[in-house]
């Protein structure tokens, strides 16, 4: 029975347990949260408004609301939730962030190393090669008289004569040229996970994850006794 001014449960009979709900859920979560850390909430469907809200209920059901008016208290109701999801949000958000909890060492280092290269060669060779010959030949049916040289020179007493001459030029220019490119790429990735034993003990991982589970929901609901007189 009321002593001071209402009862939740009777705003609930006075406005139904869904209007009364979504004054509880009058918040966005795209005001607090990325779009990916918002999928990585949902996707375990684990927590929800919706849950939360049905809680606060739930738990305040019986105690008597804090303002004078169901209108005020609606106000403050929205008011309220809106800077407690603020700072609650990203701490569901971190609850599922999926990790090993006996791992205290995960990275990964990745190497790349590029070698470009360049090659170029040239090369000329020139050869000349030049030749002259010359040949007479002369057949003399020798006189019955005493010949000069002279007579000779000049074939006076020639039968047959035969004359070549001959010239040769080879002119050969060779001219060569080589290039190249080449290009190396070096990958290496290395990985480390687990427990390097060293400092961090298995135990010690264990005891650390256990404190830092945490209530979240019921952080927020007792957060919102300031909705409700102090009075049972």
């Amino acid at each position: 029975m009321a002593s001071y001014t209402i009862e939740l449960r009777k705003v609930i009979d006075l406005y139904g347990r869904e209007e009364v709900k979504s004054w509880f859920e009058d918040y966005d979560l795209a005001n607090f949260l990325t779009p990916e850390q918002i999928e990585q909430i949902t996707k375990f469907n684990v927590w929800s408004k919706d849950r939360l809200a049905d809680k606060i209920l739930d738990y305040y059901y019986m105690r008597e609301i804090g303002f004078e008016t169901p209108a005020l208290f609606k106000h403050y109701a929205k008011i309220t939730m809106k800077m407690i999801m603020e700072r609650y949000l990203p701490k569901i958000y971190s609850k599922f962030l999926e990790y090993d909890p006996l791992s205290n060492v995960d990275f990964t280092e990745e190497f790349t190393r590029e070698i470009i290269g360049e090659s170029e060669a040239s090369g000329s060779s020139t050869s000349n090669s030049n030749q002259e010959a010359e040949g007479f030949n002369i057949i003399n049916n020798t006189p019955q008289k005493r010949i000069t040289k002279q007579d000779l020179d000049t074939g006076a007493y020639a039968s047959q004569t035969n004359q070549s001459d001959t010239q040769t030029n080879i002119n050969d220019t060779t001219n060569t040229s080589n290039s190249g490119n080449s290009k190396t790429i070096e990958k290496f990735t290395r990985h480390e996970e687990g427990d390097n034993g060293v400092i961090i003990t298995n135990q010690r991982l264990v005891k650390e994850y256990r404190e830092i589970i945490v209530a979240i929901d019921e952080e927020i609901i007792y957060e919102l006794g300031s909705l409700f007189m102090a009075i049972y």
